[in-house]
Order: structure tokens, then sequence, then C-alpha cells
């Protein structure tokens, strides 16, 4: 069973961003099951960085979309990126020296923010993208 799953309320009405979200939730998934078949230890670093990677990308072509639209909370959505990027990051650093393990909590905050940050943030810039003729 997924630990999270893509429902239409995620959805901000532009397909690439969309899909791309799809993808951050099922690396997300990818984490979790290797968690409950006991891989965690083995595949965690890889996904995490897999994770911090596409994010970057991700946020990088919202963003974009952003700028060209002249969207009026570009800069603020920008600096919640990279708060968020900051975090994820310091997590993989923590993971890789030893300091944290893989856990429940880590899974919990990514999918929070994850959820939070599409529910949140994302929807309001979709209606604009969708008016400015992106869908």
């Amino acid at each position: 069973m997924a630990f999270m799953t893509w429902t239409d309320k995620f959805s901000v009405g532009v397909q690439t961003l969309d899909n791309q979200h799809k993808a951050l939730i099922e690396t997300l998934n990818e984490l979790h099951a290797a968690m409950m078949k006991g891989q965690a230890r083995a595949v965690a670093s890889d996904i995490l960085n897999k994770l911090v990677d596409y994010t970057r990308d991700h946020f990088a072509a919202e963003e974009k979309l952003m700028q060209e639209t002249k969207y009026s909370e570009w800069a603020s959505h920008i600096l919640k990126h990279r708060e968020l990027t900051k975090q994820v990051e310091d997590y993989v650093t923590r993971l890789e020296k030893g300091d944290i393990t893989l856990g429940v909590h880590l899974l919990s905050f990514l999918s929070d923010w994850l959820s939070k940050h599409i529910q949140g943030e994302d929807q309001k810039y979709g209606p604009w993208l969708n008016e400015h003729g992106i869908h």
C-alpha cells in the first residue's frame, strides 16, 4: 500500500506540474517501501538524493512559469522553495553522516511538506497560470 496517494485535491491545473508532483509522491512512496522492507539504510541516501534533485528541477520549472507570467507571489514562493530545499538537504547530510536514521519522522516531514506545499502555495498559482494560457 502506498504511503501517499495522488488525488485531484493535489492538482494545480497545469499538467506538467501535476505530473512532476506525482513523480515526487512516487519517490516518497519508493522511500517508504524501502523502509517497510528493511532496506532503508541501503537505499535511503540514493532515494533522498533523487528526491532532492527532482525537487530542484521541479522548483525550477515552477519558478520559470511564474516568472514568465509575472506571478505576483513569485519572489515569496521562491523563498519557500529555498527553505524547503535546505531542510531536505540538511536531512540528507545528517543521514549520510549517521547523525540520524531514516524513520517515520522524516517520512512524515516529507509527506506533510509535500501535501501542504502543493495544497497551499502551489494551488495559488494554478489559476494564474491557467489565465495566462498554461494548462
